[in-house]
């Protein structure tokens, strides 16, 4: 009787790795790529008035240049600030600047878009600046790899 519980659990536990294993087998792979858009941030710039951060999101080879600043004292008030975005892509032609003039509210505010292409394993690059008459420098960069 031993002999038949054993084999019965055994042939149970075979019959089980069999099917998880067709189950593998047959599954759909799933996406070789990044789904929808990869955003990286660099470190902040030098501390100013506005802590600011360069980012870049990559939805396939379009590329979006643009930055985030956060004030840095608690009692901020609302005040028009003006900045400086800059973009590049490896191999390829620069990104014309934009020059936006944003309301600075408490909390981080994103400032401004530029635009570009870039051929995939290209290298992209962002640079987020105050551009602030009066105001000390405070810019950030970042770099990232365009994935297809």
């Amino acid at each position: 009787m031993k002999s038949v519980i054993t084999t019965a659990a055994v042939t149970a536990a075979a019959l089980t790795a069999l099917t998880t294993a067709q189950a593998a087998a047959v599954a759909p792979a799933g996406p070789t790529g990044p789904v929808g858009p990869v955003i990286t941030c660099g470190t902040p710039g030098a501390p100013g008035y506005l802590l600011t951060r360069a980012c870049v999101e990559v939805t396939g080879k379009q590329v979006r240049f643009y930055g985030v600043a956060t004030a840095n004292d608690p009692s901020h008030q609302v005040q028009s600030v003006g900045f400086t975005i800059q973009g590049a892509v490896s191999g390829g032609a620069p990104i014309a600047p934009v020059h936006p003039v944003v309301n600075i509210q408490a909390g981080g505010n994103v400032v401004g878009s530029a635009y570009g292409t870039a051929t995939c394993g290209s290298t992209v690059t962002s640079t987020f600046s105050v551009n602030q008459p009066g105001w000390p420098a405070s810019t950030a960069t970042v770099s990232a790899v365009v994935i297809c």
